[in-house]
């Protein structure tokens, strides 16, 4: 079975399905905050987006997914990190837990020898030294401040797209590599296969010879018959023109680029397929070792693949 080859259209870039983006703006949305924003795609069977936004801005999600429309396959995780100015930041010192770690020494100062507490050892200790912070997420929508939001995160896709767009041509550079090896391998294999039909006729008349005897000799035309389906059995000239005609249609979707993923991992399994039943019918050597070095190379096309978008 084939994968149908595309209709034609304008080629757009093949693109992994793993991309990182972070951009920060300070002045963002209001004069007193910092907005940063992070993007980070892995590998998905369809398309996953999740959303890790500031309490009230969940407002957004509509025109940030609108933003990322161009993606079609992929587990996504978008975050916005909003933080307030310096000036808005204070330290604050937790005296409960001074207090407990000062109680908790001289309870244990008759079992163990202490040098007395310095302030340097309290500050020292996770938690003493707290940082408190305005909130910054409106209580109101502020439409401008939304408008600068989205703005500043579709800037952030741009660069996310792009970081796919550069892993996906390096991507394509690999299966076009594979596929031409693919094919190699295949006119190897079928120049294998027709010395095996030979040797199958040859090998086939040697065993005969002894088993018949002084028995009446087998009719010439029976005998070749015989000869004929015996060949026609580990004849894998059918397999080998598949093959051919897969390489044919992974060459044609690369070149169509955008989201080709799936055809490409349909077409990975057609692949295997053939290959595999080339094995069956091998019944010389050289078949056979040309199969597994197919099968090798189909196997590392198919894990190429799966980070296609």
């Amino acid at each position: 079975m084939t994968m149908p080859l595309p209709s034609a259209a304008a080629p757009s870039a093949v693109a992994s399905m793993t991309g990182y983006a972070r951009l920060a703006a300070v002045g963002c949305p209001t004069p007193a905050q910092t907005a940063t924003w992070e993007i980070r795609a892995v590998n998905g069977r369809g398309l996953d987006i999740r959303f890790r936004l500031p309490h009230g801005l969940d407002r957004l999600e509509a025109a940030l997914r609108e933003r990322l429309k161009g993606c079609q396959r992929g587990t996504i995780t978008v975050s916005l990190d909003l933080r307030g100015s310096a000036r808005d930041t204070a330290l604050s010192i937790n005296r409960p837990l001074i207090d407990e770690i000062v109680a908790l020494q001289k309870s244990l100062g008759a079992l163990v020898d202490q040098s007395p507490l310095r302030l340097t050892d309290l500050l020292g200790v996770r938690g003493v030294i707290e940082s408190q912070q305005a909130e910054t997420a409106p209580t109101e929508p502020d439409p401008a401040e939304d408008a600068a939001l989205v703005d500043l995160f579709g800037k952030a896709v741009e660069q996310f797209e792009a970081m796919r767009r550069a892993e996906g041509a390096k991507l394509a550079t690999i299966l076009h590599g594979q596929v031409d090896t693919i094919a190699a391998i295949t006119a190897q294999a079928r120049s294998a296969a027709e010395a095996q039909t030979h040797g199958v006729a040859e090998r086939l008349h040697t065993r005969l010879t002894p088993l018949l005897g002084d028995t009446p000799p087998v009719p010439a035309e029976r005998l070749a018959q015989e000869i004929a389906l015996l060949a026609q059995k580990c004849d894998p000239s059918e397999e080998l023109d598949r093959l051919d005609a897969h390489c044919a249609a992974a060459k044609a979707l690369l070149a169509e680029g955008g989201a080709i993923g799936r055809r490409l991992d349909f077409l990975a399994q057609e692949f295997n397929r053939e290959a595999n039943t080339l094995m069956s019918k091998a019944a010389d050597l050289l078949v056979t070792q040309t199969g597994l070095a197919l099968k090798t190379v189909i196997e590392q096309f198919r894990e190429q693949v799966q980070n296609v978008e």
